[in-house]
C-alpha cells in the first residue's frame, strides 16, 4: 500500500523533510507519491495500489474545509461502497466514506467504525485540529519523536523519521540488543533513541491555531477487554467466528479491488479464506514453491477442491538473499529477512493482474495459541497449558552483554508474569494480548509490514467482527486448533475437509487416534527430509534455513563485507564476535540468531 510523513513545523524545515521523505518512501518503481499543502502541515502520502480509490479527499465547509487523507486500508461494507459515490467532488472512495461518518457523527464515532489497517487523518479547518486515527491493532503504525510537544512530525517509517529529524546516527543499543536475543522489540521502543511508536486504537489530535501546531491530547477508543464467559461453549464461538471470518473476507475481496490473489498453502488458513469468498470468479490462489514438494502438492488439491485456478511461482535460489537488502531497508531491519516472503515475487504478482491480495496471516496468533506457553504430551502429542517463560515462537539467546540488563529489565516490565507460580485464564488472556499486538512489532514482521508497504495487502485478522469474538475465546480453545478446526468444518466443503493439513498431516476433524498417526508419520517424514536427506525443499512452504545458508554465495558475500563500526557494535551487543564464524558455521539452534544477526548488519550498514 505505502507510507506517510506528516510534518506540522514552520515552512522551511517541512519542506525539507518532505524532499527526503519522498525520496527515501519510494521503495518500488510503481509507487506514486501526492503531497497535500496546507498553512499549518505538510502531508505525504505514497501508494502502490493507487489513489483512485484511497486517495484523499476534500470537501468545503463553514469557515474552511475538511480534510481526510488515509494511509493503509478500511474495509467497508458494499453499502458504504456505494453511498460513498454519491459524495460529491474528487477524491478517492474510501476518504469520502469516512468524511460522510466525520461529518453526520464526528471524530469519536468515526474511530469507532473504522475497520482495517489505517492511519486516518481528517483535517478539521474550522475547529482548528488535525486528527491522526491509529488502528486497534497496531498493523499500520504511525510513529513519532519521543517529546511530541518539541517536534510535531509523524511517520508511518521509523528509520525516515529519524532521518528527517537528524535522529539517525543516535542508536538505542538496548534495542539492538533485544532483537538479537528474542527477535522482536519492545513497543514503543524502535532502532532510534528518540523515536517511539504512538498508541494504538487512539484519537492523536494536533491544535493548529496560529501560535503553531503543538500535539493536543490523546484518547483510546479501542482497548483490548476481553469478555469471555463460562456458558459460551466451543461450538457457539466457532459458529459465531465462522460468520464473522465470512464477513471478513467478503469484505476485502469485492470486485471492486480487481483480482484478488490469495496465497495458497498446504494448511489451514488459506483454505478457510478462499471457502469464504463468494463469487470466486475474480479470485486466483499462488503458492510459493522451492520445488514440486509435499506442500505444493496439497496446495494444487485444495485449489482444484475450491474452484479456483492456483498459478505456481517457483522461487529462484537465491530468492531471499536478492530481496535481502531492499526489505532491510522496508522493515526497519526489526524483522529477521527469513520471513521477507513476498518482496521478490512483488513484479511476478503484478504480471499477473493481481491487484489485491489477502492473507491469513495472525491467524496462528489470534485463533490457534501461537503466543501461549505450551507443552506437548509426549505420546498422544495434545497441547497444554506449560508454565511462563519469555520463550514462546521464536528461540531467545540469552547472552551476557553490556546491555543484557537493560533487555531483561524491559522484558520484565512488559510481563511481571513472570514472578507469578501459576497464572490464571485472564493473566494467560492479557499474555497473549502483549504478545501479539501490536501486529507490526511480532516476529515474522517482516511478511506483514513489506508487503503493506509495496503490495496491495488486505490483511484479514483485524477485522472489526473478528476482534469482537477473539476478545470472548479462553486460550484454551486455541489450542490443539480446537476452535479454528471446528470453524473450518463450518466454512469448508466436506471434500476441503478431508484433504490433510500439511503442518499435521490429518484431515480437518480427524479422530484422535487418526490425528495421532497421521501426527507421527508426517513428523518422521520432515526429519528424513530435514535431517537425513538435506536439501534446500522442506516439506512445508519454506526453505531449509540450515542448508541454504551454507550455500548461499549472496549470504556468504553480503556477510564478508565487514565494517569496523559494525563488528565493534556487535561485539558490545553480544559480548563476542559474531565474524569470527562464517554462515556456514550455524548450525541447528544458532540458525536463527545468524539471521538476526545477517538482518541487523544489513541495517547498519545502510545507516552508516
Amino acid at each position: 500500500m505505502g507510507d506517510f510523513l506528516l510534518d506540522c513545523r514552520e515552512a522551511k524545515s517541512r519542506a525539507r523533510a518532505i524532499d527526503r521523505a519522498a525520496s527515501q518512501l519510494k521503495f518500488c518503481a510503481s509507487t506514486e507519491v501526492k503531497i497535500l499543502e496546507r498553512d499549518s502541515f505538510s502531508l505525504l502520502l505514497t501508494r502502490v495500489d493507487g489513489f483512485d480509490l484511497w486517495g484523499p479527499y476534500a470537501a468545503p465547509s463553514a469557515g474552511g474545509e475538511i480534510l481526510v487523507a488515509l494511509a493503509g486500508r478500511v474495509a467497508l461494507n458494499p453499502l458504504e461502497w456505494a453511498t460513498a459515490r454519491k459524495v460529491e467532488g474528487e477524491g478517492g472512495l474510501a476518504c469520502k466514506a469516512i468524511f460522510e461518518t466525520y461529518r453526520k457523527e464526528g471524530i469519536d464515532a468515526l474511530a469507532r467504525r473504522l475497520n482495517g489497517n489505517y492511519t486516518v487523518f481528517i483535517y478539521d479547518e474550522p475547529a482548528e485540529k488535525l486528527h491522526i486515527v491509529t488502528d486497534r491493532c497496531g498493523m499500520f503504525l504511525c510513529y513519532g519523536p519521543a517529546n511530541l510537544n518539541q517536534d510535531p512530525v509523524f511517520c508511518s517509517h521509523p528509520d525516515v523519521l529519524a532521518s528527517v529529524l537528524g535522529e539517525e546516527q543516535k542508536w538505542d543499543n538496548g534495542s539492538l540488543a533485544e532483537f538479537l536475543m528474542t527477535g522482536r522489540l519492545t513497543f514503543p521502543y524502535t532502532y532510534h533513541q528518540n523515536i517511539k511508536g504512538l498508541d494504538t486504537g487512539a484519537i492523536h489530535t494536533v491544535s493548529l491555531r496560529k501560535g503553531g501546531a503543538a500535539y493536543e491530547s490523546k484518547r483510546h477508543y479501542f482497548q483490548f477487554e476481553f469478555n469471555v464467559h463460562p456458558d459460551h461453549s466451543e461450538e457457539d464461538l466457532a459458529e459465531q467466528l465462522a460468520a464473522a471470518f465470512r464477513n471478513a473476507v467478503q469484505r476485502r475481496t469485492l470486485p471492486l479491488f480487481g483480482t484478488t490473489g490469495i496465497g495458497m498453502s498446504g494448511g489451514l488458513d488459506s483454505r478457510a479464506i478462499v471457502s469464504a469468498t463468494a463469487p470466486r470468479d475474480h479470485v486466483r490462489a499462488f503458492t510459493l514453491f522451492d520445488e514440486e514438494n509435499a506442500e505444493y502438492r496439497v496446495a494444487r488439491t485444495l485449489a482444484a477442491a475450491c474452484g479456483v485456478e492456483m498459478i505456481p511461482i517457483q522461487r529462484d535460489f537465491e530468492h531471499y538473499a536478492n530481496s535481502a537488502e531492499l526489505g532491510v531497508r522496508i522493515s526497519g531491519g526489526t524483522g529477521c529477512v527469513s520471513s521477507n516472503h513476498f518482496l521478490g515475487v512483488r513484479s511476478h504478482l503484478a504480471q499477473l493482474g493481481i491487484q489485491n491480495l489477502v492473507t491469513g496471516c495472525h491467524c496462528d496468533y489470534m485463533l490457534k495459541g501461537l503466543a501461549l506457553n505450551t507443552a506437548a504430551h509426549r505420546f498422544s502429542r495434545q497441547e497444554r497449558m506449560a508454565g511462563f517463560r519469555f520463550q514462546f515462537y521464536r528461540p531467545c539467546y540469552w547472552v551476557k552483554s553490556l546491555y543484557s540488563d537493560e533487555v531483561e529489565a524491559r522484558l520484565q516490565t512488559q510481563f511481571p508474569e513472570t514472578t507469578q507460580p501459576r497464572l490464571s485464564e485472564a493473566d494467560w488472556l492479557n499474555v497473549e494480548r502483549k504478545r501479539t499486538f501490536p501486529l507490526a512489532y511480532e516476529a515474522d514482521l517482516a511478511q506483514r509490514v513489506i508487503p503493506q508497504r509495496v503490495l496491495p495487502w488486505f490483511p484479514l485478522l483485524l477485522d472489526n467482527e473478528i476482534l469482537e469474538t477473539y476478545l470472548q475465546i479462553p486460550s484454551r480453545y486455541k489450542l490443539n486448533l480446537s476452535l479454528f478446526s471446528k470453524m473450518l468444518l463450518i466454512l469448508c466443503d466436506k471434500e476441503v475437509c478431508r484433504i490433510p493439513n500439511i503442518n499435521t498431516g490429518a484431515a480437518v476433524g480427524a479422530s484422535g487416534p487418526t490425528y495421532l498417526v497421521r501426527r507421527y508419520v508426517s513428523a518422521l517424514q520432515n526429519r528424513i527430509v530435514e535431517k537425513i536427506l538435506p536439501r534446500m525443499s522442506i516439506r512445508g512452504s519454506w526453505p531449509n534455513w540450515e542448508y541454504y545458508i551454507r550455500h548461499s554465495k549472496v549470504i556468504s558475500a553480503q556477510w564478508a563485507r565487514h565494517q569496523p563500526a559494525t563488528r565493534d557494535i556487535f561485539i558490545r551487543l553480544l559480548g563476542s564476535d559474531p565474524y569470527k564464524k562464517e554462515p556456514r558455521d550455524y548450525r541447528g539452534g544458532e540458525v536463527e540468531l545468524f539471521v538476526r544477526l545477517w538482518t541487523q548488519k544489513l541495517w547498519m550498514e545502510q545507516r552508516n
